[in-house]
């Protein structure tokens, strides 16, 4: 796992679809999220029916297998969303599903003027892929919905009346251009804002906040194998404050600085999470094949140890299975808090035998 960066320009970092998940997950709003997403898909799926029933739906045959075929996307799309928050890739693929049905009911629809109108629908799916995820999704939408347009105003024009075909579509691409721009960088921008909010300002390092909503994270990721292990490990640094009495604060925030390098450095080749736990204490969760945390703890002794600061640090760890964190009956953000609290309990063990030296919590 890799420390985020700032978005630049108008795309969106990797796990965008993820802190969007976490920041209305801490507001309690994925409930509400899910109604209003249902209820959007659902209500879609009604349109097309009363259509369907009208004087004015689409004739028998391939028309009115398209116009079946978008009510059951709808429909879907509405089952997801009743049942459980989805993950990424489902959301992806609820909106290329919702983005499929929108264009199947505007070519099935045998009125050219109504089918022009209903591509307005596409800008549903814009500001929910706007909100959720990529640019490259927005303009797959946006390819999507003028395509559409273009064959219902052609359609119109064919009839005589090119005016009202080029001004509604004109319509129909603004107001699929403008909201979701408009959304987007308004995602942005908040996004910058809670990757600042997130990350301690001297070190660049996660806080702790962020720490206990990534390491989760990273406990589910599916290239992380079950046979695995989560190593926790606290990192006190020895006698910190006489470093700061001695040189000043400026070189006691530069060996921060130096000793966030180094964390870095020693869980290169592993999916990690780092954080400044706060003043000279930091705290890591690496994933190992094995529970000796021997190997991280040596590496960041060391690390710090060869720093041109003189600092030492004193480690402890704490370790569980995988397959321990991912079972359905364990409150994982308890579980994770609890081993760095024995990390912590280690850490302390460490400092009391001399510091500069690894302790190891065998509770687990």
């Amino acid at each position: 796992m890799t420390v985020a960066t700032p978005a630049s320009g108008w795309s969106v970092r990797a796990n965008h679809y993820e802190w969007i998940t976490d920041y209305l997950s801490e507001r309690g709003a994925t409930g509400a999220v899910r109604a209003v997403m249902a209820g959007v898909a659902v209500s879609f799926a009604i349109c097309l029916v009363v259509l369907l029933r009208s004087v004015d739906g689409p004739p028998a045959g391939a028309p009115l297998i398209m116009m079946w075929l978008a009510i059951i996307g709808g429909l879907a799309s509405a089952a997801v969303w009743v049942l459980s928050w989805p993950t990424r890739r489902q959301s992806v693929v609820i909106a290329l599903l919702a983005m499929g049905s929108v264009a199947l009911a505007c070519l099935a629809y045998p009125d050219p003027q109504g089918a022009l109108t209903g591509c307005i629908a596409f800008a549903t799916t814009a500001a929910y892929i706007a909100f959720f995820h990529s640019t490259a999704l927005v303009i797959l939408n946006f390819v999507v919905a003028a395509s559409v347009a273009v064959v219902a105003a052609s359609r119109i024009a064919q009839s005589g009346h090119l005016a009202l075909a080029a001004v509604d579509l004109f319509l129909v691409a603004q107001i699929n251009i403008v909201m979701p721009v408009a959304i987007h960088l308004l995602v942005r921008a908040l996004g910058a804002d809670l990757e600042r909010a997130g990350r301690d300002p001297l070190t660049g390092l996660l806080n702790r906040r962020l720490f206990q909503r990534r390491v989760p994270r990273m406990v589910h990721d599916r290239n992380v194998a079950p046979g695995d292990h989560l190593v926790v490990a606290m990192i006190d640094l020895d006698e910190f404050k006489r470093l700061n009495d001695t040189y000043g604060h400026q070189v006691g925030d530069d060996a921060l600085v130096a000793v966030g390098r180094a964390l870095r450095r020693a869980v290169a080749d592993t999916p990690a999470v780092i954080a400044r736990s706060g003043g000279e204490e930091f705290v890591v969760a690496a994933v190992y094949e094995t529970a000796d945390p021997r190997a991280l703890a040596r590496r960041v002794c060391e690390g710090i140890a060869a720093l041109p600061m003189s600092v030492t640090a004193s480690v402890g760890t704490a370790s569980a299975p995988i397959r321990s964190l991912r079972s359905p009956s364990v409150h994982l953000g308890s579980y994770v808090e609890s081993l760095v609290a024995d990390a912590d309990e280690a850490m302390y063990a460490a400092k009391r035998a001399g510091g500069n030296r690894h302790s190891h919590y065998c509770g687990y």
